[in-house]
């Protein structure tokens, strides 16, 4: 397998699959291979930039995590999934890839047909 598509549904803060996302592209990447995240759903708040986590524990910024694997790895953010969330383009970091339905699904077709394809 030489690419990796890692879908994140869940908002980043109050589970982990935001982070392992992040962290497994990047594994991907020290491999050599192309490991691209789409952010869909409540995933999407990872692309937010400026975000101050806060809290008890401490976590790192979901934002910051986006540079560490851009501009190796593509950040696909679902704009259906934006929108829903009243969330502009100006709000995200510099990394992130909008696409439509219609990139959603080829994306999604090219990396299932290689099964190239995680969902955390």
């Amino acid at each position: 397998m030489e690419s990796i598509l890692i879908v994140v549904d869940k908002a980043p803060y109050g589970y982990e699959d935001t982070f392992s996302a992040f962290y497994v592209s990047i594994a991907c990447l020290n491999r050599g291979m192309e490991a691209d995240v789409l952010l869909i759903g409540d995933g999407v708040y990872a692309a937010i930039k400026g975000q101050k986590p806060g809290g008890t524990v401490d976590y790192p910024n979901v934002g910051e995590l986006s540079y560490l694997i851009f501009p190796e790895s593509k950040i696909f953010v679902h704009s259906s999934s934006l929108e829903r969330r009243s969330i502009e383009e100006g709000e995200l970091v510099e990394a992130a890839e909008i696409i439509d339905d219609i990139q959603l699904s080829q994306i999604l077709l090219s990396k299932t047909k290689n099964r190239a394809f995680m969902r955390l």
